[in-house]
């Protein structure tokens, strides 16, 4: 093989190679892209369950005082009406 014609399969090796890298490329940013979404939604999933589990504990401690009043008024006598 003659100098030339390696040079010349060098550049089809080199040109073949760029083209591989721009594909791989491509297919990182896309994967990239995706990550990037799957994390968002991630995070507002995250956020939405805090909410959640706020306004249930929210709900538990007013049910709590409520029973816990009920209790109180009870030991107190309840009814005085009857």
């Amino acid at each position: 093989m003659t100098p030339e014609e390696r040079f010349e399969r060098i550049e089809q090796d080199l040109h073949i190679a760029s083209g591989l890298i721009l594909r791989v490329s491509d297919q990182l940013e896309r994967v990239s892209d995706r990550l990037d979404r799957a994390v968002r939604l991630s995070v507002r999933e995250a956020r939405n369950e805090r909410g959640k589990r706020r306004e249930m504990d929210q709900r538990v401690i007013q049910l709590t005082n409520t029973v816990q009043a009920f209790i109180d008024s009870m030991q107190r006598g309840g009814n005085e009406h009857s």
